[in-house]
């Protein structure tokens, strides 16, 4: 075994290999189509309220999509499941590129492709994961694959915002579009050379059941109940701290150019130390730190309610990052080792739907905090809601033990 596979444990199976390296294709290309979509929309419109519309469509249907699919995926279909759904973002992704070639691309197609891509993703989520989940060889490297994956989600988020700013002007957006639609092919080719596991598949009337009995399962389970609540607040209260960096920049610091940069590559960098920390060996002496996080990221954007100075609030957003994707992948990882194979795709879902689906929300509650209480203020109600919310669900399932 190499020293990178000692590190990483997860890159000793074939299979997770070939996953990783599409996964981490396509993630980049992802980043590159919905920036392009974010400057072109800005170019026709110049509204923010349409930006926000556009990244509702985008993302919000994790919020009631990702369970519904999640319910209905399992080992036995959901290989074929991604597929289709990569097949299917193909298409969109070149509707997109030749509608741009013959300048027919206007706010109203964009907005409806948006949604198109907003559904397909949501779907593609909990067949992704449950792709990842059922492709190992060693059950016990389930939690280092989890975060392995997430660890490429975060440099595709970090890389994929500079790829697409080099594209889109140097080539145009067809050729951003273009670019993710062969990043969706590569990572159909990957999926479809990982095995099949020859698992029976479930009754139609008892795939049906899957939300229902999965839900029964996160009330009765005080870990996934506990965790997933306090995820949906850390996503509605914390992982919408994007919205707010190009004010913060803007009107504290007066440079939105360079510091909106400047602190979103120290929340990347805080999310990537997070992910790198749960994807190797190491891990498992990290897991008591679970319940720390969303204390941290109270203090971190308690931090940001100040931003007194430029270093103090490169080091918030370094704390803030760290946070959000240890307690994102610690509880995912946990739940998936802890609950039956009969509901996982469902609490895939789930877990998407705590965490992502409540993320546009919070953009909207975010800029409305922003509009009411000025920048710095808007920090310091999220650091007290958030924190108010933690020690109530604390509270709650410390007195139910």
């Amino acid at each position: 075994m190499s020293l990178l596979e000692r590190v990483f444990p997860a890159l000793s199976e074939a299979t997770m290999r070939r996953y990783l390296m599409g996964q981490a294709v396509s993630v980049l290309g992802s980043w590159t189509q919905n920036i392009t979509l974010n400057l072109v929309v800005y170019h026709l419109s110049g509204s923010a309220a349409v930006l926000a519309l556009l990244n509702f469509l985008l993302y919000g249907p994790q919020l009631v999509v990702a369970p519904l699919a999640g319910a209905r995926i399992h080992a036995g279909n959901a290989r074929r499941a991604t597929t289709a759904v990569l097949y299917a973002s193909m298409a969109v992704a070149c509707c997109l590129a030749v509608l741009s070639l013959l300048d027919l691309l206007v706010l109203p197609l964009i907005l409806a492709l948006a949604l198109c891509a907003g559904l397909l993703s949501a779907a593609e989520s909990p067949a992704r994961q449950m792709l990842l989940l059922t492709g190992l060889e060693d059950a016990a490297l389930l939690p280092n694959a989890i975060a392995m994956n997430t660890m490429v989600y975060n440099v595709g988020r970090m890389v994929g915002p500079s790829f697409a700013a080099i594209i889109y002007p140097l080539a145009g957006q067809a050729a951003a579009f273009f670019t993710y639609a062969g990043a969706l092919l590569f990572m159909a080719s990957c999926v479809r050379s990982m095995p099949v596991r020859e698992l029976a598949v479930a009754r139609k009337d008892e795939q049906q059941r899957g939300l229902r009995d999965a839900l029964v399962y996160v009330l009765d389970d005080k870990f996934t109940a506990k965790y997933l609540s306090i995820l949906a607040c850390m996503g509605l209260l914390a992982g919408s701290y994007q919205t707010l960096v190009p004010l913060l920049a803007d009107r504290v610091f007066h440079d939105a150019a360079k510091f909106t940069g400047v602190f979103f590559a120290c929340a990347g960098m805080g999310s990537l130390t997070a992910a790198v920390v749960l994807s190797s060996s190491i891990a498992g002496r990290t897991a008591g730190l679970l319940r720390l996080a969303p204390w941290t990221a109270c203090v971190a954007l308690a931090l940001l309610s100040t931003s007194w100075h430029v270093a103090v609030s490169g080091a918030a957003f370094l704390l803030l990052g760290i946070s959000l994707t240890f307690a994102s992948t610690s509880t995912n990882a946990t739940i998936q080792q802890r609950c039956p194979d009969s509901v996982r795709g469902a609490l895939v879902g789930l877990y998407g739907m705590a965490y992502n689906g409540t993320m546009p929300f919070g953009y909207l509650l975010v800029g409305s905090f922003s509009e009411a209480f000025a920048v710095t203020g808007a920090f310091a109600t999220m650091a007290s809601v958030l924190a108010a919310c933690v020690g109530l669900v604390t509270l709650l399932y410390w007195r139910k033990a």
